[in-house]
């Protein structure tokens, strides 16, 4: 059937109708490749070197480079201090040696050294700085001693030592305990000596072996002892006023009866401050010794001490909790940002995975 030219023009109108309806706009990826033809490549930047790599990749080098380096830096610390420490432990050492010998020459010629009254004292040491009490003034003296003996046997003579000591001196043993454990034991004894020889009993007591500790206390009471006095003087003339006025006979039966029971509140009130003073002025009058004496020896030290391996490993060690402690403050400190830039990151990734997912759609 020969081609008419009603079909040719028809055929050619749909032709161009499909060519029309065709997209005439290139995809913006072929844009972008044909800007860039012909065109040198960009020099890449820092930036650019960093958005090529990820975090997970970044934290799997630096956690490695950190930790050698934190590891390095205490190991150094170590090796440095080591080396200082043990100068010191020797110098702190010859200083207790000179110490003892010379403790010990002043005990062969029967002369004492002088130690700190407060606190712990230095074996084979003792000196005769010890207060006393002031003449003509009240004062509450304590003291307490702990005296290191030879063995437990020693300990039984010590503690007889000690309870003669304190009657020989004018004074009684307020209390003793003493027990023992196998090769250890200790005696606790309260001695009440006179304030005026305090100071040769306590002197005594510390020849009975080496003493370890001692402390010592000194109250003033002689404000106390001068207000209790005084209320005795007030509460005796009160009651004295008050008797001479109940000896009236034309007091009314009320006003006698109130004036009675002031008198009677009065006496049981100078009865409480006279007990009061006289265990106050007791309290004044003797001295009360804390004495403890104890068979256990002291810890021998090492002689080689620790090597300087040990040393370096220990202050290694020192360093590496220093440096934790540091790390965990920071983490806690830091851990509201930390939280806030997690939370940051995540929904932009979201954000981004959603505005791909509508531009997808919408194509």
């Amino acid at each position: 059937m020969p081609v008419t030219d009603v079909d040719f023009e028809r055929e050619f109108e749909e032709l161009v109708r499909d060519l029309r309806a065709l997209p005439t706009a290139a995809p913006s990826g072929v844009r972008e490749r044909v800007r860039a033809l012909g065109e040198p490549a960009r020099p890449r930047t820092l930036h650019d070197l960093l958005l090529s790599f990820s975090w997970r990749r970044s934290l799997l080098v630096l956690a490695p480079v950190c930790v050698l380096g934190l590891v390095s830096a205490a190991v150094i610390h170590g090796v440095i201090h080591s080396g200082g420490n043990s100068q010191q432990t020797l110098a702190a050492q010859q200083k207790l040696d000179a110490q003892a010998q010379h403790g010990a020459a002043a005990g062969g010629a029967g002369a004492t050294t002088t130690t700190p009254v407060f606190g712990a004292a230095t074996p084979q040491t003792f000196g005769p700085s010890l207060p006393t009490p002031i003449p003509g003034r009240y004062q509450d003296y304590q003291a307490s001693l702990t005296v290191r003996v030879k063995d437990v046997n020693a300990l039984h003579d010590r503690t007889a030592q000690a309870t003669q000591l304190a009657r020989s001196f004018g004074g009684y043993v307020a209390s003793v305990d003493e027990s023992t454990n196998g090769g250890n034991g200790q005696s606790d004894l309260v001695l009440r000596i006179p304030v005026a020889r305090v100071q040769d009993a306590y002197f005594q007591l510390a020849k009975l072996g080496t003493v370890t500790e001692q402390h010592l206390s000194i109250r003033d009471l002689d404000q106390l002892v001068s207000a209790q006095r005084r209320r005795i003087v007030q509460l005796k003339v009160l009651i004295a006023r008050i008797g001479e006025t109940l000896k009236s006979s034309s007091l009314p039966a009320d006003v006698r009866l109130r004036l009675e029971l002031q008198r009677d509140a009065a006496k049981q009130e100078l009865t409480g401050v006279t007990g009061s003073n006289k265990a106050t002025l007791n309290e004044a009058s003797l001295s009360r010794i804390s004495l403890t004496l104890t068979s256990q020896q002291a810890p021998a030290a090492k002689k080689g001490g620790m090597s300087r391996i040990e040393r370096a490993a220990r202050d290694a060690g020192s360093f590496l909790a220093g440096a934790g402690a540091v790390l965990l403050f920071l983490l806690i400190v830091l851990s509201p940002l930390i939280v806030l830039g997690a939370a940051a990151i995540l929904g932009t990734r979201a954000y981004r995975r959603r505005e791909e997912r509508r531009l997808l759609s919408a194509a």
